[in-house]
């Protein structure tokens, strides 16, 4: 069974294929991005006709309901659902800043970061779970 992404406020499936589908905006900028469903993964398809600057942030939504995905743990990750092979369910926070590598799975096994910029979110309060877990891969 594969990794299945959800949004957490329609539960529309968010990647029916290879990819995790969003809706992205910056400023009066508007187009989809695709993502990798493999966790520490951080390629990017989007349309060349909407570059993204590094160290941009980025409004993420939904593209089933567009409801904005901002993470209540802090205001520069984005939150989803996601079922996970062995069929447990978690959160996943990940960077909405162009560039920056940082990915929070939050589930049954406590709290696993991953990519090289995950340090920067150390304080973020990810639903009053415990201390972060430190993958080696990222």
């Amino acid at each position: 069974m594969k990794r299945a992404y959800f949004c957490p406020h329609c539960h529309g499936l968010l990647n029916p294929g290879t990819k995790v589908i969003f809706v992205i905006e910056h400023g009066t900028e508007r187009g989809l991005l695709l993502l990798s469903p493999e966790l520490g993964d951080y390629a990017v398809v989007l349309a060349e006709s909407f570059p993204i600057k590094p160290g941009t942030r980025n409004d993420f939504s939904c593209p089933i309901c567009h409801h904005d995905l901002t993470s209540p743990a802090d205001g520069n990750l984005v939150e989803i659902l996601c079922r996970q092979p062995d069929g447990s369910e978690a959160r996943v926070d990940f960077s909405r800043i162009a560039g920056e590598h940082a990915t929070f799975v939050c589930g049954p096994r406590g709290i696993l970061s991953y990519g090289e910029h995950a340090r920067l979110y150390e304080s973020a309060n990810f639903f009053g779970e415990g201390e972060l877990s430190r993958r080696s891969d990222g």
